[in-house]
């Protein structure tokens, strides 16, 4: 797929494949937690800026159903996220739905909800990978996302494994780890305990810092080409300013020393680190610098995936709603993504090479080239 786009794109740079590959529903902004390293919802969190009303903001299921309805053909891969996507108010609708159009669905979630959307979890079924943020053990975890949470998790968390073994859930059941201050220097630790637990896949998150310097060259730049937009992202300066949580840079020996370790050995359960990093590459991307990892040099994900606001807004980049092209409240879904706006800022990218702020997205690392 991407070298398909990535030939198609040479060609035309606004290019797009017929239907997007990838969908991301943003399902709503609202989340039952405040982790202090969330870009959302922490103290420095944009959709702190949002009106009260604004912040309940979801997306609605008629819209939900014309993006799969569409997408059927391709049956392209579905993300859900919030917020915490669970606190959806319809989500038994959303996956009488996901049952309708089958397709494969990772949904990113703090997993306290599991019990009360068991149903609607296992009518998804076979299709759904759960990715369930667990930012450490016991106080490691709570230290970042509130007292009490952990118990919480893993009662639902070890409900969901019995419920795989004995065959009545079909997912894959996975973790996400904040690399962060508290767990850097425990990452074996975690990983041996993930291991007895029996999950799929540990996936290392290293934390996605944007620094000052280039959060402000990165002003310089959407003034320059993507102005033009003119979006109401309701905040009080561009989103990328709220990715201030950081690893202390004096903590780099432990984190080199943690991934030498964990490579040390074999895993019975699958180890991954977002981005995939080499040890070469660790300094720049926790310094928060403009430099891409892994040789990067082009995202593919403007051509081969729909990034979907839970207030309907589409944006070609996900994590970043100054990116809007339109909104699908107005226009529908295949007219959108083959859009003059959408083709405008595709043919820009194109032609100017990635932003400062594209480093850190882990887009650019799975759909890029």
């Amino acid at each position: 797929m991407r070298s398909r786009a990535r030939r198609s794109l040479l060609a035309d740079p606004g290019y797009a494949a017929p239907l997007p590959q990838e969908v991301s529903l943003q399902l709503t902004y609202r989340c039952n937690l405040r982790c202090s390293h969330c870009y959302q919802w922490n103290e420095q969190g944009f959709f702190r800026d949002f009106s009260p009303e604004r912040q309940k903001t979801e997306l609605d299921v008629e819209i939900i159903s014309s993006v799969l309805r569409t997408t059927a053909p391709t049956r392209s891969k579905l993300f859900l996220w919030g917020g915490e996507p669970l606190m959806h108010t319809k989500f038994g609708q959303v996956a009488e739905l996901l049952e309708r159009y089958p397709r494969t669905v990772n949904m990113c979630t703090n997993g306290l909800l599991f019990k009360r959307k068991l149903d609607d979890l296992l009518r998804i079924g076979e299709n759904l990978n759960l990715l369930i943020s667990l930012d450490g053990l016991g106080e490691d975890h709570e230290a970042l996302r509130g007292k009490g949470t952990f118990k919480r998790t893993m009662e639902n968390i070890r409900m969901m494994l019995d419920l795989k073994r004995s065959g009545q859930f079909d997912g894959e059941i996975s973790l996400s780890c904040m690399v962060s201050h508290v767990t850097v220097g425990k990452m074996y630790e975690f990983m041996e305990w993930a291991e007895e637990l029996g999950v799929n896949t540990v996936y290392f998150q290293f934390p996605w810092y944007i620094s000052p310097e280039v959060a402000a060259q990165m002003d310089e730049v959407y003034e320059k080409s993507f102005s033009w937009l003119k979006p109401d992202t309701g905040t009080k300066q561009p989103t990328w300013h709220s990715y201030t949580y950081q690893l202390p840079s004096e903590q780099l020996p432990v984190l080199r020393e943690s991934m030498a370790r964990l490579a040390s050995r074999s895993w019975r359960v699958r180890v991954r680190y977002q981005p995939q990093l080499e040890a070469d590459e660790v300094e720049d991307f926790i310094l928060g610098t403009s430099r891409p990892a892994q040789r990067r040099s082009k995202c593919l994900a403007v051509s081969n995936r729909m990034e979907v606001h839970a207030d309907g807004n589409v944006s070609s980049c996900k994590f970043f709603p100054e990116f809007v092209v339109g909104n699908l409240y107005d226009t529908e879904v295949t007219e959108l993504w083959q859009s003059t706006a959408f083709r405008e800022v595709r043919s820009i990218l194109s032609a100017n090479g990635m932003m400062p702020v594209c480093s850190k997205c882990i887009l650019l690392y799975l759909n890029g080239v």
